[in-house]
């Protein structure tokens, strides 16, 4: 049997798993999934391409030629369709087959779709990057882009179990995606593992250099103290406590480090940002179509319309003197990169919420890049992940830095929920 036969089982038997496992876990928009066309686009693509046979999934306020964008709402499709994001044009021309749109909490804010944590079914995957994390997670897709504007993408990934990536802020374009805030929205990616990832960062990531000076030997690993770690549950910082001591035995320098006095302020600022801009967006939309906007969609357009413009440029003003803070803190501690949980708590129980964004929110704020893996399981099969946040601009570095600290903690990807047999 050559080759080509093989590879088109093989294929085939995991599109049978996706059409099987799908209605448990509803990762993708319905009617998205095709099993032929996936199959049909594998068998046609290029084997010189660097992302052949690779599995994808699109956040659905991502426009893709011939999907429509629905956002998560019910509003007409025509307000959001329009010329096919680049970042999908760059995976799609490396290789990358499109299995599906992933579902999205409407408007990538927070009202949540149907996705459950392939994990544990009982819980949420996170969000807004709900059906991409979760689609990764359970073998569905071996990379998916999401969004990101507080903690859309690095949350779902660690209540997932799965590699997460947000970049340097400007790092990915983001034409061709519905705007959340024109400030702080990032274009994200899933990764089934750490050579997923690494395989995929330069062909998303504009202008990515592999040089020698991207390469470490001994990081400088801050850990930052005060009111952010505070916001962890005992049980995650104790998990989180393990995983530096594993580090410590290696050549890293781990350094605590007081975060700030008060991360709710910061908090507080990015939200008002994020909503005031949130409204820009959807206040031509919002007179004839108000009363189809799902209830927490709405609590947040109306917090952003009541921000004056005054206020609005204040918040901005700050926000920009954190970021050169935050810069200025990673330099005078000769800090290569942070660690910390990824979330006050494991993946909450029920598909009501997306989960706590109060320790992802000032790394969105600051525009600064982040890879997340695992770090193991709770008794309930609930992943455990720490976020690398690297310095700005320095995203090479920081895939650099994960892969080193990922190897010194010695968990790899976890299992799938389901055996591909």
């Amino acid at each position: 049997m050559s080759c080509q036969p093989i590879q088109s089982y093989l294929m085939e038997q995991r599109l049978d798993y996706i059409a099987r496992y799908e209605p448990s876990v509803k990762a993708f928009v319905d009617g998205t999934f095709d099993s032929d066309r996936v199959l049909d686009a594998i068998v046609q693509s290029d084997e010189r391409l660097p992302l052949k046979g690779l599995l994808l999934g699109v956040k659905d306020i991502i426009n893709v030629d011939q999907f429509p964008t629905r956002c998560g709402s019910v509003l007409p499709a025509r307000l959001f369709n329009g010329p096919q994001a680049s970042c999908a044009t760059r995976l799609f021309k490396a290789g990358a087959v499109m299995v599906g749109k992933t579902v999205t909490a409407e408007f990538a804010v927070s009202d949540p779709g149907p996705t459950r944590n392939p994990r544990n079914l009982n819980h949420t995957p996170g969000g807004s990057s709900s059906g991409s994390a979760a689609a990764v997670a359970a073998g569905f897709c071996d990379i998916a882009l999401g969004t990101q504007t507080s903690g859309s993408v690095i949350r779902p990934a660690g209540y997932c179990g799965t590699f997460g990536y947000k970049p340097s802020f400007g790092r990915v374009a983001l034409d061709g995606v519905l705007p959340y805030s024109k400030s702080m929205d990032h274009i994200g990616l899933f990764a089934k593992d750490m050579p997923t990832m690494a395989a995929t960062l330069p062909i998303l990531v504009t202008d990515w250099r592999n040089t020698k000076d991207s390469l470490v030997n001994k990081p400088i690993i801050g850990v930052p103290m005060g009111s952010y770690i505070d916001l962890a549950m005992p049980h995650v910082s104790a998990q989180f406590e393990m995983i530096i001591s594993a580090i410590k035995q290696m050549d890293a320098i781990v350094k605590p480090i007081i975060l700030c006095d008060d991360i709710a302020s910061h908090n507080d600022t990015h939200d008002l940002i994020a909503n005031a801009e949130l409204y820009q967006t959807h206040k031509s939309w919002i007179k004839n179509y108000w009363e189809i906007y799902k209830p927490m969609s709405r609590a947040a357009l109306e917090f952003g319309q009541n921000v004056s413009n005054k206020i609005l440029m204040e918040s901005l003003n700050k926000a920009r003197k954190v970021q050169s803070w935050m810069q200025q803190l990673m330099v005078e501690h000769a800090i290569d990169a942070w660690i910390a949980p990824v979330a006050p708590d494991l993946a909450p129980k029920g598909i009501g919420s997306t989960g706590d964004f109060r320790m992802n929110a000032i790394w969105s704020f600051t525009g600064l890049p982040i890879i997340t893996f695992p770090t193991g399981t709770d008794k309930q099969n609930l992943p455990y992940s720490v976020q690398i946040v690297g310095r700005f601009g320095r995203d090479e570095s920081l895939l650099n830095i994960s892969r080193y600290l990922h190897q010194a903690i010695g968990v790899g990807a976890l299992p799938l929920a389901w055996s591909l047999e």
